[in-house]
């Protein structure tokens, strides 16, 4: 069965919210309905705005550097492993972990 698409997605939350709105209400309710209302409509703009973009011949996804450091720079350690530096931040990371830990940044 393979992974699930963005429009069985959106299926499913129209599910969840016909069957949400044949229940009684309450607080907790009105929330969760709110919460899958909102998600179907960003994934109904998401489908929208990644069609404008293909027809368009833009790139849809653009990667974004991190906005903010993911943790502290790691402390230099006495291992014998190769190091590299980040392209993205300039931390020294270890040559095979393949990203690096601070900014997340691919390698």
């Amino acid at each position: 069965m393979g992974q699930p698409s963005l429009e069985d997605f959106r299926r499913w939350l129209q599910t969840e919210i016909n069957s949400l709105e044949s229940e009684e209400s309450g607080i907790s309710h009105e929330e969760r309905l709110l919460q899958l209302e909102t998600a179907l409509q960003e994934a109904m703009a998401f489908s929208a705005a990644w069609q404008l973009r293909t027809e368009a011949s833009i790139l849809p996804v653009v990667r974004e550097k991190s906005v903010r450091l993911l943790s502290d720079a790691p402390q230099k350690s006495a291992t014998s492993g190769n190091t590299v530096f980040c392209n993205t931040c300039e931390t020294e990371i270890e040559e095979d972990l393949g990203f690096c830990p601070i900014c997340g940044e691919n390698h």
